[in-house]
């Protein structure tokens, strides 16, 4: 790798050619073949590619603590069409409008807005990525774009308007309340949302499915009852009160899925002095597909818009579970297994705790019953987590 890195250097250097190389002696090795004149290729280094002093200086620590400023964390927004068009939907009669995105991230969305010809777009983002961004908009000649990095609180003051048309925000969590940035948004309707303006998305719903998956089981739970020759059997409960974010592989669903709980951000309560404002119970009912083990239960969340002027930018973003998803699905691991007949009934009720709300720490506490068509049984756990 360093031969190319230092190619690269001289190339940059020269504008094109190589500092150092003698060409004339290079066409001498060619055991007189005839030169065949080739245009250089030329590596331009711009501001975007260039690593910035804190950039230059970052530790194992900054990255883990600012997991969003990873290239990684952005691209599936980035890669996901549905995803922009539905945004572009709502932003194509933008013209003339002031914008507030909250969690801008790489800034795609707040372009897009500036794209649009709002009036002025603020972008907001705690990640270093917005950087980048900046660069980004200033590199596409965008000049009716702000960005600021850090808490709402903390940036607005250098805001240059004080309310905004529309304002988005993907406020919805895992467990839809537990968002960090859910805090934010609705201080964010509460003092910055013009008379008329909206909120985009404006409701979320959790939906919850029956999952039989006994490998994964066997690796994450049964695993530690023999780890290189030791009982560590004791770790099996810790193991069993988190709650797993993965994707789930479609053919381990073994229930339809429920609808078991909707939130709409005009409703929904301040959060800065009591986290647990919008806490939830909610109760769930799944047929089974097939005869089968339920080993989890498994959460995810869809995002609607509903645009009082204009219908034709309303827009769902919707889960599948085992699909291609805007959200990963989080699951958790019953503390029994419930076996169940295929047309069977798996009922029960969870309910959502905000313990933090900046930090997003939840605990779910769920309960499942079968119907007896196998056996009757009833399960039930509390879960803990907490997005990074």
């Amino acid at each position: 790798m360093a031969p190319k890195k230092a190619a690269a250097a001289q190339a940059i250097n020269s504008s094109g050619h190589k500092s150092g190389a003698n060409n004339n002696s290079a066409q001498h090795k060619n055991n007189g073949a005839p030169h065949v004149h080739r245009p250089v290729k030329r590596i331009i280094a711009n501001e975007s590619l260039l690593a910035t002093e804190s950039e230059k200086c970052a530790t194992s620590k900054s990255l883990y603590g600012d997991s969003m400023a990873r290239i990684s964390s952005n691209l599936h927004t980035i890669h996901d069409r549905v995803r922009q068009r539905a945004y572009e939907s709502v932003l194509k009669s933008i013209k003339g409008k002031s914008v507030l995105h909250l969690g801008c991230g790489m800034g795609l969305i707040s372009m897009i807005a500036a794209r649009s010809l709002a009036s002025v777009v603020v972008a907001v983002d705690q990640s270093a990525i917005v950087s980048s961004a900046q660069i980004v908009a200033k590199q596409n000649g965008l000049q009716n774009i702000f960005f600021f990095r850090g808490s709402l609180l903390d940036v607005l003051p250098n805001f240059p308007v004080n309310k905004f048309d529309v304002i988005i925000c993907e406020w919805m969590g895992s467990f839809l309340i537990n968002e960090p940035v859910l805090t934010e948004a609705l201080y964010a309707r509460d003092n910055l949302l013009a008379s008329g303006g909206v909120m985009c998305p404006d409701s979320s719903s959790i939906h919850v499915v029956g999952v039989s998956d006994y490998a994964f089981h066997l690796d994450t739970v049964e695993y530690w009852g023999n780890v290189y020759g030791f009982k560590m059997d004791a770790m099996k409960p810790l193991v069993q009160q988190e709650v797993e974010t993965c994707h789930i592989p479609a053919s381990n669903i073994a229930t339809i899925s429920c609808l078991a709980h909707t939130v709409d951000i005009a409703t929904m309560k301040s959060m800065d002095e009591n986290p647990g404002a919008n806490d939830f119970v909610a109760s769930f009912n799944v047929c089974a597909t097939r005869n089968a083990t339920i080993n989890f239960l498994t959460f995810y969340v869809n995002a609607r818009f509903t645009n009082p002027h204009d219908p034709g930018a309303n827009f769902v973003l919707g889960i599948r579970p085992g699909g291609n998803n805007p959200w990963t699905e989080v699951s958790v691991a019953l503390r029994d297994p419930l076996p169940l007949k295929s047309g069977e009934t798996l009922s029960g009720e969870f309910k959502v705790s905000v313990l933090n709300a900046t930090r997003g720490i939840t605990t779910v506490e769920v309960t499942a019953r079968t119907s007896g068509g196998v056996v009757a049984l009833e399960t039930s756990g509390t879960y803990n987590y907490q997005r990074f």
